[in-house]
């Protein structure tokens, strides 16, 4: 399921807000007990690891995935 969701990541420009400042979201680490490690990129190109829970908005072009696709996170 990762690996498809990463695929998927590689081929679609996905922004999401973490705190004040929006990143890239890059990559979705393996999950582990009650963690879904993400990677996301800024406007710089430096690289960040957060938790999905940390997310507070993604971006509206998200609203127009196929859900029955790519899941809920």
């Amino acid at each position: 399921m990762i690996e498809k969701a990463n695929e998927f990541l590689q081929d679609n420009d996905i922004m999401v807000r973490i705190g004040s400042t929006w990143y890239s979201l890059e990559e979705l680490g393996d999950i582990s007990v009650n963690s879904l490690p993400i990677i996301v990129s800024d406007e710089d190109g430096g690289e960040h690891e957060f938790d999905m829970a940390d997310i507070d908005e993604f971006d509206p072009n998200f609203e127009l995935m196929d859900l029955q696709h790519m899941g809920v996170a």
